[in-house]
């Protein structure tokens, strides 16, 4: 008997590339780029399996959901755990972003205030 796949995680998945607002081919070779700079191991993933990964025909092995969390700034688990709901995992990818985006702004407003000095 087989183990149960994340019925879920193809959703979160796309939802990671929409918020990272990435085509198929760009979150593809940022995939391919997280993976190499953090295993240092060689990989592919070709366009069409990101597609594949999101219309649940494929599931990524650990090491690419693993750098999807990455990539995302969640944990591993709220992608792979289908006690979280997509509507849950979404909130959580906004959180992210808004605490990304505070952070960006006030470092931009620190450079402003100092003519480019920190």
């Amino acid at each position: 008997m087989g183990r149960n796949r994340p019925q879920l995680m193809p959703a979160k998945l796309c939802l990671i590339r929409e918020r990272l607002q990435l085509d198929h081919a760009h979150m593809a070779a940022l995939l391919v780029s997280e993976i190499e700079s953090h295993n240092k191991q060689r990989i592919e993933i070709k366009t069409r399996w990101v597609k594949h990964f999101e219309l649940g025909k494929h599931e990524p092995d650990l090491i690419t959901v693993n750098s999807y969390s990455r990539l995302a700034k969640v944990r591993m688990e709220l992608i792979v755990d289908d006690a979280v709901s997509v509507a849950t995992f979404r909130r959580r990818l906004g959180e992210e972003l808004k605490h990304k985006r505070r952070v960006s702004h006030n470092t931009k407003k620190r450079t402003d205030r100092t003519g480019g000095r920190k």
